[in-house]
């Protein structure tokens, strides 16, 4: 067993013993849960090491987001804003609000790369998604095949896609992305499409399991007089974060692994620890080596940096984000609130009404839904539960939490 294999069994040992203290999942759920577990250990026991090199749409394939490269790529069950559109649009599902991103990067080698991500949530009717990417390089000189100066010419990648999402019972959520592909370079062009397909599901209170097939059916059909056709390759990636590891409050431990052609193609982890709930740190590791970034933000708006090294080469890759979360949950949480006295627990099994003239807010203090707002529908003193509706989402189903996942504001 390689070196790289047994850290990943060591990371993942945590969430599996967390996984095994589970008493209540639905039916569906469970089901979901293992197949997720079962194709990451299907991608652990993989031991082909595939030659890097470029290829078509390759930056289609990119985790587009300084947080996510500030933690050594990892994305596919942490994306938190936009970035989901272009990591995996099962966690488009999982956003409460709305979401933009503006990123700017420079990848070494006068390679620019830029792209704007959109979603936002339609209540029972799921989460939509909008983004723009573009790769290019300028300048390049052409030559001849004696190797003598024609002119510069520049080569130009992009892609516009459309997303949407959908969340199944509380804790699982799917999605869709199609994309449209254009590349131009020395006066020919191509075009095509491609497609990813997504899922996430939270396990407990910490755990995130995604899961994301990149550039289904994807190909670029050029108009020269060969009419060349790029078939740009289908990447399949497994993911898995874990909130308040070892119990530590703010830490986000997470790792990612990707197959692409049949081998083994990538592996990634990383850190994130939040300082006050304004300052975050991120490390992370992956097959290109250590990675660093952090984060400022303020009021619903977050600037991120993250730095990766490149494959080849003395150079790095620097990635600057610009995120906005808005919508009512943001407005909501941003208002002081006059709450009203919590009247004193029903001691009966059955669960207790809360009362129409008044609205019980809580604070979700645990889990995935940590730091939303909720207005209590019932509570269950003899199994220590509560029923809320999240604010964000007033025609949503509601949600069973414990006692100790919510706080009463006052």
């Amino acid at each position: 067993m390689r070196l790289w294999q047994t850290g990943y069994i060591i990371l993942w040992s945590g969430p599996v013993k967390e996984i095994k203290k589970l008493e209540k999942l639905r039916f569906s759920g469970k089901h979901l849960a293992l197949s997720h577990v079962l194709l990451m250990i299907v991608l652990l026991t993989v031991g082909i090491r595939a030659q890097s090199g470029g290829y078509a749409g390759s930056y289609l394939s990119l985790n587009n987001s300084s947080r996510a490269f500030g933690m050594g790529g990892v994305a596919i069950a942490s994306a938190e804003d936009a970035t989901t559109v272009f990591i995996n649009p099962g966690m488009i599902g999982m956003l409460y609000d709305g979401n933009f991103n503006a990123t700017l990067a420079k990848l070494g080698y006068d390679r620019n790369y830029y792209d704007m991500a959109f979603t936002y949530p339609l209540n029972s009717w799921g989460s939509l998604g909008l983004a723009w990417a573009q790769l290019s390089v300028d300048n390049i000189e052409g030559r001849d095949r004696d190797g003598y100066f024609t002119q510069n010419f520049s080569d130009l990648q992009s892609a516009l896609m459309l997303a949407y999402s959908k969340t199944i019972g509380d804790n699982f959520s799917v999605g869709f992305t199609g994309k449209y592909l254009y590349h131009s370079l020395a006066g020919y062009s191509a075009k095509g499409v491609s497609f990813d397909i997504g899922s996430a599901i939270y396990i407990g209170e910490r755990i995130t399991l995604g899961a994301v097939f990149r550039n289904l059916n994807s190909s670029l059909k050029w108009n020269t007089s060969s009419k060349l056709r790029e078939t740009i390759p289908t990447q399949i990636g497994v993911g898995i974060s874990y909130f308040d590891l070892f119990n530590v409050p703010n830490l986000l431990v997470a790792s990612d692994l990707y197959m692409q052609g049949g081998d083994f193609s990538g592996y990634h982890a990383g850190v994130e620890y939040i300082i006050r709930d304004l300052v975050l740190l991120r490390g992370g590791y992956s097959d290109r080596g250590i990675s660093y970034g952090g984060g400022l933000q303020v009021a619903g708006f977050r600037f991120d940096v993250g730095v990766m090294p490149e494959t080849f080469g003395n150079v790095s890759r620097m990635f600057f984000t610009l995120s906005w979360r808005f919508g009512r949950q943001v407005e909501a949480l941003s208002e002081p609130a006059v709450i009203p006295e919590m009247p004193p627990p029903v001691q009966q099994s059955v669960p207790a009404p809360v009362s129409r003239e008044t609205k019980n807010i809580v604070l979700i203090v645990a889990g995935p839904l940590a730091n939303e707002r909720a207005e209590v529908i019932s509570q269950n003193p003899a199994e220590n539960t509560i029923t809320v509706r999240l604010l964000a989402l007033p025609g949503s189903d509601p949600i069973t939490l414990t006692m100790d996942q919510v706080k009463f504001l006052e």
